[in-house]
Parts: C-alpha cells; structure tokens; sequence
C-alpha cells in the first residue's frame, strides 16, 4: 500500500482506539482534572501527500526505456529477492497505487534503435508514451535540441531543485527557465553511472606503496600521484619481449575515462552561462591538464582495453575487466557498475576510489557521468497530460532517491562490493559531486570524444586537431543554443 493511503488509515485507527477507549471508561474520563491540558503528537506529512493526487481510473503510464544487462533500468515485473529488483518494483507499486495507474514499460535494448522510434514517433505527432528514460549522448539531447521533449521546468508538480533530481544535469540542460531533460535515480541506471577508480590493495601493498585510502582523505589523491605509483609497474612476465595478455600492467583504460579523468581534474569541456555557453576545451588550463594525461597514458604499457582484438588473450572476449580481475593490473578506470558485474568474485581486495584531482589545492573529487548511460529522463511534447506525468515522475523520483538509492549504496555497493569500511566512504565521495558536462550531452563536431581519446594517449596533438574543427564547434553550440531558446 503506497504511503499515503497507509498514513490516512493508521491515523484512523488510532482515532478509533482512542474513542473507543473513552466510551469504555467514563467514569475515568469525567474525572480528570477539568485543568489538565492535553497535547496532541503533531502530525507528519509524507512529501508523497504533498504532490498533486491525480486518478487515472487505472490507466498505464508509458515508458520508452533504454534497458540492457550492463545497463539496467528494469524490474522483472515482480519481486524475486533481489534487493534491486524488489526496490524498483515496489516504488512503482507504491506510484500505482497513489494514482490509480498502472506502472507500463517499452524496453529497447538499443538507445539508437529507441532514438530512431521516437524520432519518428513523435515527428508524426501520436501520443505514443508520457516517459522517455534514454541515454544523453545520441538520446535526450539531441530529441531536447529538435524540439521533442517538453519544458519540464513549467510543470509544476516537478520540484526540480531537489535532491532527487541531478543538479549538474539541470544545470546542463537549462536554456533561460526552460529544462528540456532531467536526470536522477529515478532512471536506474543513474545509479550506476559514475565512474570510479579501482585499485588492487593486494599488489599495493607488495609494491609498499603508500594506502590510497590516506591519500584520498589527505587531499593528495591527485594525478601526479597516481603517475608516480604507477613506475615499475609494468612487467614482461612470460619474457617474451613484447607487451601482451601475459605481463602485468599499472593501469587499463576505457575510451570514456578519458572524460573522467579530465572531470575529475576539475576541468569542464563547456558548460551553460547566464547568456549562453562557454566551451574550454582550448584554454591553457584545459590543455595543460590532457597534455598530461596524454603523456601518462601514452605507453604501450598502460592499455586501453577498448582497442584490444579479442585474439590478443585466446577465449576472453572481454578485455575490460580480464586483466584487472586476473590481478594483472594496479589500477583500473571504470564505471561502479562494474564492481557489480564483474568485481565480486574477484580473489585480490579492491578499493574503490573517486578519479585523482589536478593537484592537491582542487577542493573537490569529481565523478563523470557516462553520457551513454540511459539516465536522462524526459517527457514528450505529444504527450497529451503532461502535467499528470509529471506527477507520476515526481513521485517516482522521490521514492527513488528516499528507498532504492539507498538499497543500492547501502547493501549492495557497501556491503556487497565494497571490501572494507574505508572504500564504503569513497563510495559516498563518489555520489558527492556527480557531474553531467555540456559537451558530453552533445559532442559538438565530435569534440568530445577526440578529447577522450587524447586523454587516454590514444591520438597525437589534441590542440591542432581541436584547432581544425573549432569554428565548427562554435556553430553547433549556437545552433544548439537557438533552438533550445
């Protein structure tokens, strides 16, 4: 029963107890002192109580959703014992019974192939779902920039600024009063999403390097740090000569940790202003940082499993987690959701930690959103009440953030991956400062991702090759920013 209706019938009976009670002893009750003053518990609201109660006489909300195994933004349609499962089905169970609605998904497991749809879908004008939950990149943006999603800031049961929604995402996607798509754990996945940083505790302390854990907590966590702990890694174990599945490495990369490690240096690619956008990518600041990144990754010795050809290790098809979960590796940059998939079985301790800073006067750890993730969340222009759906979201929203989050930081990052108490504090440092940057929505002519290829030494002399698209870069921005006006 969702909690309202529960509060409403609690209160009830308790009246009832009460007045029952007096009817049994009236004698009691008439000789109390006529001077004693009785003071009532005040009640307690439910946010739940506060949003607008609307009846949809049983109808289904529609989601479109982006779900898939390594991106989860589904339940199984009933409980099964899974703590996530269980969470996600109950708050929607809740949302049903709150507003007389049924709770109805549309799954894809390919964002290109949802984006394709609701192109079409909507440019047609039928009223085909009231939620989108999709990617950023190639899925809210660009459907928010055509003019297929609604201004979510104009209705009124969203309550943008709360804690349940993702600030850094609003930030991103305000154009003047108007927020096209939203983000926050309402969209499961969103959960997932960070980046964090892994290291192997096991080869750490053989290599009696200094804890990780003091150095996230003293401030010094920072990029040349983690360079410096890196040296005398790397070795050729089967002596073979050459750099292969055999030797043992200080760090694997993916492409997307490009963008990772230059957030977590407190950098942003472009960000929205109060007349506009400002984009960064060539300020002296922002090329000295991927001028340094570029330089660390740059050796054959730091791997970017995202180019390895599946003959490189016979019978692994998966290079992204094999060589940090074989204890060949030191570091590993990744998203958090891949210590759920893949971490928990593995025989050496991990931590997990936010990305290194620039250097030890940045203030804060910073974590990356992966823009591929499906966690925005919009509501169709053709969706013909809005203001109701918006509702259903807020709600959603809510008992997202207040029960599910919970579940997933509390029991199953914390309890079941974290391998000890001090890496349950990273957890939180990593939800601390969630970032959504500008140009990871966009890519505007493809910057994006040749800055997260430069970062992780993939490609040569990020300035000439930003330099030769910047004129374009700047007219997609603009464009972007007129039609969003």
């Amino acid at each position: 029963m969702c909690k309202m209706n529960s509060a409403r019938i609690l209160s009830a009976l308790i009246a009832m107890l009460m007045l029952a009670s007096c009817q049994a002893e009236p004698d009691k009750a008439e000789a109390t002192s006529s001077d004693t003053t009785v003071t009532e518990a005040p009640e307690t609201t439910s946010y739940l109580e506060t949003i607008q109660a609307y009846d949809f006489g049983g109808d289904t909300i529609r989601l479109m959703v982006n779900s898939a195994g390594d991106r989860p933004n589904l339940h199984a349609g009933e409980e099964n014992g899974e703590i996530i499962n269980d969470a996600m089905f109950n708050r929607d169970r809740t949302v049903s019974e709150l507003f007389n609605c049924e709770i109805g998904y549309t799954a894809y497991d390919d964002r290109s192939k949802l984006y394709k749809d609701l192109t079409r879908l909507i440019s047609a004008g039928e009223d085909s779902c009231d939620i989108i939950i999709t990617s950023l990149m190639e899925g809210v943006g660009n459907l928010s920039v055509s003019g297929m999603t609604a201004d979510l800031n104009s209705l009124d049961a969203l309550n943008l600024d709360a804690e349940w929604w993702c600030q850094s995402m609003n930030e991103t996607m305000k154009t003047g009063n108007k927020i096209y798509a939203a983000s926050g754990p309402m969209a499961l996945c969103y959960c997932y999403s960070p980046y964090a940083f892994f290291t192997n505790l096991n080869m750490a302390e053989d290599f009696g390097l200094e804890s990780v854990y003091t150095l996230v907590e003293s401030g010094r966590w920072t990029i040349d740090t983690m360079n410096s702990m890196m040296k005398d890694i790397y070795e050729d174990v089967n002596s073979n000569g050459k750099v292969d599945s055999g030797d043992r490495f200080p760090l694997t990369v993916t492409l997307e940790s490009g963008k990772a490690f230059y957030i977590g240096c407190g950098m942003r690619m472009a960000r929205k202003t109060s007349d506009g956008a400002e984009l960064y990518m060539d300020s002296p600041q922002s090329v000295d940082v991927l001028d340094l990144l570029n330089s660390i990754m740059k050796p054959d010795e730091i791997l970017c499993t995202d180019n390895l050809a599946t003959s490189w290790m016979p019978g692994v098809s998966d290079y992204k987690t094999a060589m940090f979960t074989n204890s060949q590796a030191l570091f590993c940059a990744a998203p958090i959701q891949w210590s759920v998939l893949y971490f928990r079985d593995m025989a050496d301790d991990y931590a997990i930690l936010p990305y290194p800073k620039y250097d030890a006067s940045q203030d804060e750890y910073y974590s990356h959103i992966n823009s591929y993730f499906p966690v925005g969340i919009a509501i169709p222009v053709t969706c013909q009440r809005a203001d109701e759906t918006a509702a259903v979201m807020e709600a959603l929203a809510y008992i997202s953030q207040t029960e599910m989050l919970p579940k997933i930081n509390d029991v199953v990052l914390k309890e079941k991956v974290a391998r000890d108490e001090n890496s349950k504090q990273m957890i939180d440092l990593l939800y601390k400062n969630m970032i959504v940057d500008l140009n990871s929505v966009f890519d505007f002519a493809g910057s994006a991702t040749m800055l997260r290829k430069y970062a992780v030494g993939e490609s040569e002399n990020f300035s000439s090759s930003y330099a030769a698209i910047k004129t374009r870069v700047e007219t997609e921005l603009n464009n972007m920013l007129e039609k969003l006006s």
